[in-house]
């Protein structure tokens, strides 16, 4: 619903974004996987119909192209960033029903006399030309790059700005009398601004499941029931295979000195850094936030004051305004040296320590923000990492390359040699002393698997899959097959067909599903007698130890928030509607039921919202409302309208042309996915 009408503010900067795009960014970098450009690329200039809409043709191109079109978008926004992400294609589905909404939307437009001229299109588009820095409006040519090189073409271009138009003036037309009244944005802002901690417990089907112990008698009864459910509908085998661990072999090789120290001095520069020195100054905000101002302009002084000679400090300059001032007692008394080096740590972008990285040595930051203390950093001297530093990590990375190919090397002895004994223990013998380990070691056994399967020691392995998918009769030995940890040489013991399957080989997954067949029966009633007999929050944690559940907490939880972690984690309109309805000290009469699970709720504090604030949001929250209701009404008037045309059969959907479409974004066999 509010997507229609957010689409708006979007596509109102549409040719604003895409000449910035243009000007900033190489689109060439961005665009459709290579490997999927020529069908792709075919499919943006299909005329096949992919459906009909009243009048309106959609064409399989029309739908290739507003998926490259959403790919470079997405693209872009990644650039912003400094990632180069290609990302998959929206499913031509989802892109469909876009351009059906678009469709309807014209056709409304002008069955309500509601449609743009010509002139309006024009005019929007020079209006929004002009706001883009130096763009010549006579420049033909330009505005037709700059179409061509986002949408596709000029009239792509001008077709979408004509559409902003049109969805403009029919949600103008169709909600112009649309309001909200007083009460209305009152419990809005109430609702939105009220703050809850809470204890709460998660009723998991999963959860209660795992405390479930079925008995044998249960067990065999379901899978008498349900046997067709375990029927093996493809080819089994047990397999024996020899295994040759990489990090043993690794454990024998020799590294000389020179190899290492040769590694060493190939590494670049930066590669040769422990880390960088740095200094700190830290100034705290108290927790109810009064002191932030004094501190803020404290920081600012003393940044401003460590920055006097030319934005860089000295670093017993920076000590003595660090002993002085800062409040962090752990730095402080050194001079505020920060305890080790700052390194490039790109799993923590948000540490502010890592600005440190990008100045020169002495340079100074300003004032940084970041929890509840302000920060000033002085980037100290590189400490170089030297020879011996490096050594043990230069070891291990090229015992870990060497011991790959010498692995590698031997598992192809070891086939060879297979292939000809057939004998897997008696070649277990024979390499192990080169594998350096115990023929006990090397020989191991599957039960019978079949593709997508879990492997004991090896997981779910597509290599080792396609390894074992050529063995057919028993004692068949197999090519080398790179596996977790190291090689394995399989050889097939024996193979099952399809059939119906044995009681013991399935019986953990037959566990599994009456754990979950009697955790659904059981749930609702659990759920409900800790409601029930929880007189208050605090009760809520006891009564869900007896039933082998963990409570939780949620501080300053706000409606529309999840609440749960995970797979249970939930949000929902009757969530809101329960928790907003309680006070400090009560607890819901009732579980509140998301998808297989329930939830018990109870309020230990609850803040009301600040009202003192409502009159300076008052504007905005009155447009924000009136945007709700107005997206609401719009929404619901274009899926009554869809309704209504399906059921007249005047939109007609080609599943032939969208299969095709989808279609042409997967790889062809044999390439990489």
């Amino acid at each position: 619903m509010l997507k229609q009408l957010s689409r708006l503010e979007k596509t109102r900067n549409t040719i604003l974004l895409l000449f910035v795009a243009l000007m900033a960014i190489s689109l060439v970098l961005f665009y459709a996987p290579a490997r999927n450009a020529v069908t792709q690329g075919n499919l943006t200039r299909s005329q096949d119909t992919a459906a009909t809409v009243g009048s309106e043709t959609i064409t399989v191109g029309d739908v290739a192209i507003e998926q490259q079109n959403e790919a470079q978008r997405m693209a872009r926004q990644y650039a912003q960033f400094g990632a180069q992400f290609t990302p998959p294609p929206t499913p031509a589905k989802t892109v469909l029903n876009n351009e059906i909404s678009n469709r309807l939307i014209r056709l409304e437009a002008a069955r309500l006399g509601l449609a743009p001229s010509d002139q309006e299109v024009a005019a929007n588009i020079r209006q929004q030309l002009k706001t883009i820095p130096g763009f010549d409006l006579n420049d033909k040519e330009a505005y037709r790059r700059l179409a061509t090189e986002n949408v596709g073409s000029v009239e792509r271009l001008e077709q979408s700005v004509r559409d902003d138009l049109t969805q403009k003036k029919l949600v103008a037309f169709l909600t112009g009398g649309v309001q909200v009244s007083e009460d209305e944005i009152v419990d809005t802002y109430k609702r939105t601004g009220t703050s809850f901690d809470l204890v709460y417990v998660p009723v998991s089907t999963a959860a209660l499941a795992a405390k479930l112990q079925p008995s044998d008698a249960d067990l065999r009864a379901y899978f008498d029931q349900h046997k067709s459910t375990y029927y093996i509908s493809t080819p089994q085998k047990k397999i024996r295979y020899l295994f040759i661990n990489q990090s043993k072999v690794g454990e024998k090789l020799d590294i000389p000195e020179a190899d290492l120290r040769a590694e060493y001095d190939a590494l670049p520069e930066d590669k040769k850094q422990q880390g960088v020195q740095a200094q700190q100054i830290v100034l705290r905000v108290a927790a109810d936030g009064k002191n932030e101002a004094t501190q803020a302009e404290k920081a600012n002084k003393l940044a401003q004051q460590a920055k006097k000679d030319g934005g860089k400090s000295s670093e017993e300059a920076f000590a003595n305004l660090a002993r002085g001032n800062s409040e962090d007692t752990r730095t402080a008394p050194s001079g505020g040296k920060i305890t080790g080096l700052v390194r490039a740590n790109p799993n923590n972008p948000d540490d502010p320590l890592q600005k440190v990285l990008s100045l020169e040595e002495g340079q100074v930051t300003d004032p940084i923000k970041f929890g509840s203390s302000y920060y000033i950093f002085r980037r100290g001297a590189i400490v170089p990492k030297t020879f011996e530093n490096a050594k043990p990590e230069l070891l291990v990375s090229l015992r870990n390359r060497r011991a790959y190919k010498v692995a590698a090397d031997l598992a192809q002895k070891a086939d060879a040699r297979l292939k000809e004994v057939k004998d897997v223990r008696k070649v277990a013998e024979e390499f192990a002393p080169q594998a350096n380990m115990k023929p006990d070691e090397m020989v191991r056994e599957t039960g019978f698997v079949a593709p997508g399967d879990e492997v004991a020691n090896i997981g779910v392995a597509p290599q080792f899959e396609q390894g074992i998918a050529p063995l057919e009769a028993a004692g068949e030995v197999g090519d080398v097959t790179p596996v977790k940890d190291g090689f394995a040489i399989p050889t097939l013991v024996e193979k099952r067909d399809p059939r119906d399957a044995e009681f013991d080989e399935v019986k953990d997954k037959v566990a599994g599903a009456v754990k979950i067949e009697q955790a659904k029966a059981k749930i609702e009633s659990i759920a409900g007698e800790i409601a029930s007999g929880a007189a208050s929050p605090e009760a809520i944690k006891t009564l869900a130890e007896k039933y082998g559940l963990k409570a939780a907490d949620a501080k300053d939880y706000k409606l529309g928030s999840p609440l749960g972690e995970g797979a249970i984690s939930a949000s929902s309109p009757v969530l809101d509607e329960a928790v907003y309805n309680l006070k400090a000290g009560e607890v819901v009469k009732t579980p509140i039921k998301s998808g297989d699970n329930y939830f018990v709720v109870g309020v230990t504090k609850r803040t009301e919202a600040n009202m003192e604030e409502f009159a300076k949001q008052h504007e905005q929250l009155v447009d924000t409302a009136l945007q709700t209701k107005k997206g609401q009404l719009f929404g619901d008037y274009l899926s009554d309208l869809r309704q209504k045309m399906d059921k007249e059969g005047r939109i007609k959907i080609y599943q032939d042309a969208i299969a095709k479409i989808d279609g042409a974004g997967k790889p062809a066999p044999g390439e990489d996915q």
